[in-house]
């Protein structure tokens, strides 16, 4: 690989990304029993798909306990796989963030993206096709102009699955049971800010047992005053 070519984040690494996976799928099956509904609702493998560049097929086969597959340790053997996994992502982006087209939604041309990139056509499709590596600069620039984020066509798929799960449970998971315990109690619109930040999710999550335990006392006083009812005369 020439001077310069990417380099996969150390911090998108994960020592042991199948049990990581499994810890998630586990907080995720306890909002899904919380929320009275299965993992199977709450996972939509096709916007999974979409989110991390993994093949839906794919994505089944992690969520069902497959292992990811990981970096090889030998140096040009990791190379290698990090030239195929950038041209396997970005030829996934190809395929499906599509243009407008009057005659409906087509792939970016190459001299659309050199020109939108500054990076050549030629280099482009030598990327496509695996015949060259991609340096961080021209990584960002193909991630930008496809609008992923930084990071979507060097993450591996364990470390980019990881990364979807970790934004549900830690954040729009807390959102929807708060949301749902919310509206138990009598809300009968309830707005949560998609942009909440760290620390307002954290809010959420420690909020959430209080909230549980008003809903059983207000369940309560619905059993009792039903109860109180029932044995009156007219």
């Amino acid at each position: 690989m020439a001077h310069g070519d990417l380099q996969v984040n150390a911090a998108d690494h994960q020592p042991a990304p199948g049990p990581e996976i499994a810890r998630l799928l586990g907080d995720i099956d306890a909002y899904a029993l919380r929320l009275g509904t299965s993992r199977g609702r709450l996972l939509d493998v096709v916007l999974i798909s979409r989110a991390t560049g993994i093949e839906p097929e794919r994505v089944r086969a992690l969520l069902t306990g497959e292992l990811p597959e990981e970096e090889p340790r030998e140096k040009n053997a990791r190379e290698t796989f990090r030239r195929a996994l950038f041209q396997q992502r970005l030829r996934f982006l190809q395929r499906t963030r599509l243009k407008e087209t009057p005659g409906g939604k087509e792939p970016y041309g190459l001299r659309e993206i050199s020109r939108a990139t500054g990076i050549s056509a030629q280099h482009v499709s030598n990327l496509l096709n695996g015949e060259r590596g991609a340096n961080h600069d021209h990584a960002a620039r193909l991630e930008l102009f496809y609008g992923v984020p930084e990071g979507f066509c060097s993450r591996t798929e364990g470390a980019a699955l990881i990364t979807y799960l970790r934004r549900m449970v830690n954040e729009d998971l807390p959102k929807l049971a708060t949301r749902a315990v919310l509206q138990e109690l009598g809300a009968r619109s309830v707005a949560l800010r998609s942009t909440a930040d760290g620390a307002q999710i954290d809010t959420l999550r420690d909020l959430l047992p209080a909230l549980d335990e008003l809903v059983k006392v207000v369940q309560g006083r619905k059993t009792d005053r039903g109860q109180g009812g029932a044995g009156r005369c007219p």
